[in-house]
Formats: C-alpha cells, structure tokens, sequence
C-alpha cells in the first residue's frame, strides 16, 4: 500500500511542478508612462498652445509628422495628445507619424483609462477655411496602421474621424474601423463636399477608442496599448476619389548608431575596438511616394560637436528610385571617429536627399547624435515596452545582459531604465549583479548590491544610477543584471527598435535561456574613474532635485524637492573632461547657460559634504 501510494505521488508531484513551472516565465508589456512625452510637459519649450482665434489656415493643409516632435504642430493642431515619434511606425509613408493610445499629454495612462473601452487621445486641427462650393471638389486624405510595434488594438477597439460642421456648431462621425492586427499603412480619401463643412472654421478631428488588458493577478504589467499610427494627412481642393498619388521622395526610417554592436560606448573603450565597432557604411531608408521613377542625390556629412566643426562630408551619388517602392541603401564610410578630447566626444551625422523642386523638402533630412560617454549602451533611449519575469519560481530568477569590454576597465554603475507601473506595483527590491563569462553564457557571479529597488525620474529618459559600493575590474565579455527577491514584475524599459536579443539571458530553474522576443534592455553599465559619475550612494527616499529641459539651449531650471535644506545645498556644473563650469548655491533657481559650448555636461548636488546625486545635462543650441 505504501509502494502503490508513492507511486500514485509521483506523476501528482510531477503534475505540480509541471503547473508551477508553467506559471513562471518573461513578458513583454505595454508602457504605463511614456517618459518623451513627460519630459515635454514638464518643460514646453518655446512653443506654446497657439489660440484658436490665431487666424484662420488656408488651404492646402498638409502635415505628415517629419516637422515636429512629440507633440503635434502646434501651428496645425489645436491639442497635444497624440505622440509624434519614429518609434512605433512601420514603413511609413515618411519618417514621423502621430501615434494614438492609451497614455495622455502629460506622458501618463488616462486617468479614466479602464479595461472598459474609453475615449483616449484626439487630434483636433485648427480652424481651416473651407468657404468653397461643392464643385472644387475638397478631398481629405490619410493613411493609417493598427499597431505598429505595439499593442494590437482588440475588435472592440478602433480609430475614428469627425468633421466639425461650424454651420450647426457640431461634431459628426464620418469615418472609423474597428481594431485590427499589423498590416501596412492603408490610404483613406473622404470627399468634404456637404454644404454644412463648406464655411469658415472647419475642423477634422481624429480620435481612439482603447482598453486596458485586464492583467489583476500582475498588476506591475497592466500598462498602455491599442496603438494605430496615422500619416500624411493631406486636405485640398481640386482633387478626386482617384487622386492617390503623392508626387515626394522621403525618408522613412532615422538614422541609427553608427557602431556595429552599441548606440553609445565609452570613449577609450572605442578607441580600442575600433576596428570591430566602427561600421563601414552609413544605412539610410527612403521611399517613392510617385507613380513614376524618380532621380535623387544622397548626401552625407558627420559634425564634432565638441570641436565645433565638420569632420567629414561625400555624396552617395545619384540613383533612380522605383515608383511606390522603398529603397534601402548602405553609403560607404571610408571614416572612423577621431577627436581630441580623451575622455568624451560627440559626433553629428546628417543624411539628406536632394529631389525634384515640387517635393516637399521636410522629410527629406534626418539627423542623429552620436555619443561617446562614460557608459555601454544597446537600446535607443526610448521605451516602447516593458519587460520582466514573473510567476511562480522567479522569487530568485536572474536576468543577465552581455557586454564586452575591450580594454580591462572599471565598473562603476549601472543606469537602469524601469517603467512606472500601475499604482507602483513593479516597485520591489532585488538585488543588482554581475558575472563573468561561461563560453557564451553567464558564469560565475562576482558582484552583488541588494536592498535596492526599481526607481523612477523625472528627466528625460528616466535612467537612474545604481552606484556599486565599489569598482568591479572587467574585461572582455562580462554580464550586467538582476535577481529577484519576489515573483513581482519589475518592468524594465524594453527598446523594439533595437534587437540584442542574442545578449539577453534569464534563468529560472536553473539554467540560462536566451530571451524568446526581439529586443533590447534599457540597462546600461558605466565605466571608468570619473569623480562625476561615481559620487551618488544608492538611498532609496533621499531628497532629490528635478532639473528641466533636458536637453536645454538657454537656461537650466533647477527644482530642489522637499526635505532639502537650501542653505546647504551646492550645484556644481562640470564638462565632458571633468572642468567645473559652474558652481552655484541651493537659491539659484536657474543657470543661464549662453555662455556654455553644445554639449554633454554633469550637474552635481551637493549637501554640506555629501553628494546627492548628479544628473547628465545635455546643452545644445
């Protein structure tokens, strides 16, 4: 009777395990903050919400999102709630769209955002002047995405359009479609010929329908989604149903890092694998909106930003480019960065094409900042997704990310991006690790700092600095990561663009796996000695200063929290090569930086003999 029970208890515990193993493993999330979008609000800039009695606009209107950032025009639409970006599109019609979701103008989930659908974001367009007859044939055209690389939006989802009628003073559904899963952006034409629209002070206004994934049982993954991208909204006179042919070249895509394997690196870690990292060719994405072949000449030129001037310029020839087609194309780079600086540089590099008089010349530049730092990065700064391991079995589950060092140097750091989730429920303590290598997998664990948590900040891109309690020697392949202390889901910021998915490892149950999404981590390790970047402890509830815009050309506002005492505290501003440019007390409220060269700079709060913390400033002008 024994034997037959231990028998029978043997496929019931295997059936438990099986259960329990299940139950543990990685997801993939949407966003409940979109840090962009935050820091934005926080710091408007220049531009502010122009007035609805500002002047009436004249037709053609035109807008496909290459002229702005994060926020619409503001010269063309009278809201901020849709976010204009390079990140969710795929193949647009040109580079920049309006992305519709769940999160509002001030870069947080809606506060009526609910698992029911609900209204979310809306673009409302100025008041435009459509006093014409019915026989000038007033079209208005658009193309639109479900998805993206986002989150599909769910049948009961959808996009929508309304026309203002200033006639009868109201607003009317004329156009919508439910949610659907990825497919290509697909072109829309309405006619606006109803006398009611044809006066004075028409506007359209474009909007989303969203709910919220019902995730209770993990709370810390319930965060944004249903996204849709619209581009190319064009509204005008003398046009047809059949008039779908747009007569412009543009980009499509940005400009990426032009490193082989990381967005940004360490200056003197570059120099030494140049040959491995600097890559050969400068890779641009454009695309034929005509329905006839069409010539253009690609143009390139890399700017050091420190030194303040070119570095280096060619032209990628002239090429035809098929009608409605993309074309990827891999300008030779007979470059390699070089400057004088020892310790950080920063180099511009710029691609345009040069097209026919009549195309419209806003999308056809893109830019990109690239960065030599203090610091290994492989995500592009913004997060699309959240990531982490949860369920049953990962109270102790590591997460391990590959780097490889090219010189023995020095850890100092790790900046970590965590996404805020939904009543803080991410906000758990784990403990921050590294290991050395084991033929291509984490090996042994050589450091560990426990009782910190995931934190959150208010500057742009929100990585907070987790200072090791001392330097950790590295070189060649070495891992950065966490372990757990609870099965809670810790929300790391999740970067789509960028897919480093072979340098991801998670082990669970014993053995490291290789992530199963496409992807990077926002997890980046900082190196060297540099006193600027190893002075900040790892307090959990210290007093903390809010520093905004960032970047900033003109004045840096300086916004201490609670629970400082003014009187002790000290800012002290340095340079890229550790100089200190400024120095100023806890009553400054601002620093008026007219004087400062564009570039990377340290902000550093100091208390009597403690250091606070210390920010990274980006001045541009």
């Amino acid at each position: 009777m024994i034997k037959l029970l231990k028998y029978l208890a043997l496929p019931a515990f295997f059936l438990i395990y099986g259960l329990f193993s299940a139950f543990s493993q990685e997801i993939l999330t949407g966003i409940e903050i979109n840090q962009p979008v935050r820091d934005r609000h926080l710091d408007p800039g220049p531009a502010t919400l122009k007035s609805l009695d500002a002047g009436m606009l004249e037709l053609p209107f035109f807008d496909d999102f290459s002229q702005s950032d994060v926020y619409p025009d503001q010269g063309k639409w009278s809201d901020k709630y849709v976010f204009v970006n390079n990140d969710y599109p795929v193949n647009p019609v040109s580079i920049g769209v309006a992305t519709f979701d769940a999160i509002d103008h001030t870069g947080a989930l809606y506060s009526h955002a609910s698992t029911w659908p609900f209204v979310a974001d809306s673009l409302t367009s100025l008041p435009i002047n459509l006093d014409y007859l019915p026989e000038d044939s007033i079209y208005l055209s658009f193309f639109y995405q479900p998805q993206g690389k986002g989150d599909m939006p769910q049948s009961h989802d959808s996009l929508r359009l309304e026309f203002y009628s200033p006639e009868n003073d109201e607003w009317n559904n004329v156009w919508s479609v439910p949610g659907n899963s990825l497919h290509d952006f697909r072109l829309v034409m309405i006619p606006v010929t109803a006398p009611e629209y044809l006066r004075e002070g028409f506007r359209i206004r474009f909007s989303n329908i969203a709910s919220l994934a019902d995730n209770h049982i993990n709370p810390g993954a319930m965060g944004n989604g249903d996204h849709w991208n619209i581009d190319y909204i064009y509204l005008n006179r003398d046009r047809t149903f059949s008039d779908t042919v747009f007569r412009d070249v543009a980009f499509v895509r940005p400009l990426e890092s032009l490193l082989n394997n990381y967005e940004s690196m360490p200056w003197n870690q570059f120099q030494q694998g140049r040959v491995a990292e600097m890559a050969s060719v400068i890779p641009v994405t454009y695309r034929n909106n005509d329905n006839v072949t069409r010539n253009i000449r690609r143009q390139f030129s890399i700017f050091n930003v420190q030194e303040n001037r070119p570095v280096h310029s060619f032209s990628g020839g002239t090429a035809n480019i098929g009608a409605s087609s993309i074309q990827e194309f891999n300008a030779d780079l007979a470059y390699s960065f070089s400057g004088s600086g020892s310790h950080y540089q920063d180099f511009r590099i710029k691609a345009w094409i040069e097209t026919d008089y009549f195309d419209f010349k806003g999308n056809d530049t893109v830019t990109y900042l690239q960065s030599f730092g203090d610091y290994f990065a492989l995500d592009d700064g913004t997060a699309e997704k959240g990531y982490g391991l949860s369920g049953g079995g990962t109270e102790n589950a590591r997460l391990a990310y590959k780097f490889n060092a090219y010189t023995p140097d020095s850890l100092q750091a790790v900046n970590i991006y965590f996404n805020q989730s939904l009543n803080n429920a991410s906000r758990q303590y784990f403990h921050l690790a590294i290991w050395d290598d084991n033929n291509g997998k984490p090996g042994n664990r050589i450091y560990s700092l426990e009782g910190v948590r995931p934190m959150y900040g208010e500057t742009l891109n929100s990585f907070h600095t987790y200072h090791l309690d001392h330097a950790v020697p590295v070189s060649g392949v070495f891992y950065v990561g966490i372990i757990q202390t609870s099965t809670d889901f810790l929300n790391i910021g999740w970067d789509v663009n960028r897919d480093n998915s072979h340098r991801i490892f998670y082990n669970i149950h014993g053995d490291w796996k290789n992530t199963s999404f496409e992807g990077s981590l926002m997890i980046r390790p900082v190196m060297g000695s540099s006193p600027v970047t190893s002075v900040t402890d790892n307090l959990l509830d210290k007093p903390s200063v809010r520093v905004y815009p960032n970047p900033a050309a003109r004045v840096l506002y300086i916004d201490a929290g609670p629970g400082l005492d003014r009187n002790m505290v000290r800012y002290k501003l340095y340079n890229r090569v550790g100089q200190m440019v400024y120095q100023g007390t806890g009553h400054d409220r601002s620093i008026d930086l007219s004087s400062f060269l564009p570039g990377i700079y340290f902000l550093r709060v100091e208390s009597g003999s403690a250091v606070l913390e210390t920010k990274k400033i980006m001045i541009t002008k």
